[in-house]
């Protein structure tokens, strides 16, 4: 089984980047990314997302439960959810994000949600 240390810089070098450039995409130390690459730091949960969506594949893959690293497919369709075109358009495009921007589009959303929830409990008018 190969563990999260060699699977992580596994990908770094597959993309060709440089630990400063994975770090920074990252939003976090060369150093820190080193320990890590090196078994010296353990991943912590949030870091394990950023990097699992950086890469594109699972978690259980970097943590060396499962063996494919061939990600998630090619992206969302219209087949696969009950969405309009131009929704699908967007998720595909966000796979496109950093890790910074796919986080603050995570928190966009959740906000359009939880608008969406207390304008349904208030009633629009309109509405009845």
């Amino acid at each position: 089984m190969v563990d999260f240390p060699a699977r992580l810089r596994y990908l770094r070098q597959k993309k060709n980047l440089t630990l400063e450039a994975l770090a920074e995409e990252l939003g976090i130390s060369k150093s820190l990314l080193w320990d890590l690459e090196q078994g010296r730091r353990r991943v912590h949960g949030e870091l394990l997302r950023k990097i699992a969506l950086y890469f594109n594949v699972s978690t259980d893959y970097l943590l060396g439960l499962e063996d494919s690293d061939k990600g998630h497919g090619p992206g969302p369709t219209s087949q696969d959810y009950p969405l309009d075109p131009e929704t699908v358009q967007i998720l595909s495009r966000a796979r496109e994000l950093t890790p910074r921007g796919r986080e603050q589009l995570r928190r966009v959303v959740e906000w359009v949600f939880e608008v969406d929830e207390r304008e349904r409990g208030r009633g629009k008018p309109g509405d009845q």
